[in-house]
């Protein structure tokens, strides 16, 4: 019986283990490293590192969004704070890669290109305005919450509850609440944002 209990406590603590997204394997400064596994794409789950998180500000973090992974980083001095999956650019309008800064900060942002177009009382159009040349009286934005800013033409990080694990938005990086709410409480104006495959 005992050697039952054993085997069903090791396999238990086998499918946790293989479960896990995230492996700590090593320290640095004091705080264990961040690791992917293999089929890190695929996993919705989020890394957070509490500890380096409360000491991150506006002075010490960076942001890093992985267009083949579909997934953003906050780093706290140049370490992982948070891993959270993210949606970028479909192929039609890819996310641009390269190394921005956040322009502007809006906790309650609404688009200026999508979002519903009213005639009266009845909605007439939804998505992107530029696409719609009949008559209307009133736009009223999607809500971009959390915004942060990446460039002059309408590419941002915010909140959407649809964070897909493959390329699906309109170029914006859509994050999670949880991880955006965070990132935007602890990045500033001016913070680097890279872009990468």
């Amino acid at each position: 019986m005992k050697h039952l209990t054993l085997t069903i406590l090791g396999l238990a603590a086998a499918l946790l283990t293989s479960c896990t997204v995230f492996t700590p394997e090593a320290k640095v400064d004091g705080h264990t490293a961040f690791t992917q596994k293999d089929g890190y794409p695929a996993f919705y789950e989020t890394y957070r590192d509490e500890d380096l998180l409360a000491t991150g500000n506006s002075s010490n973090t960076s942001l890093l969004i992985d267009i083949s992974d579909q997934r953003i980083q906050l780093l706290v001095g140049g370490v992982v704070a948070i891993d959270s999956p993210t949606c970028t650019g479909r192929k039609e309008k890819p996310t641009p890669t390269g190394s921005f800064r956040i322009m502007e900060k809006i906790k309650d942002k609404r688009s200026t290109i999508y979002g519903s177009l009213y005639n009266g009382d009845k909605k007439v159009f939804g998505g992107d305005r530029r696409k719609y040349d009949g008559p209307f009286t009133r736009y009223v934005g999607s809500s971009l919450p959390y915004w942060m800013r990446l460039t002059g033409d309408g590419i941002g990080i915010h909140y959407s509850a649809n964070v897909k694990r493959y390329p699906a938005s309109g170029g914006c990086i859509r994050t999670p609440m949880e991880t955006v709410t965070t990132i935007y409480s602890k990045v500033a104006k001016g913070t680097k944002v890279t872009i990468q495959y």
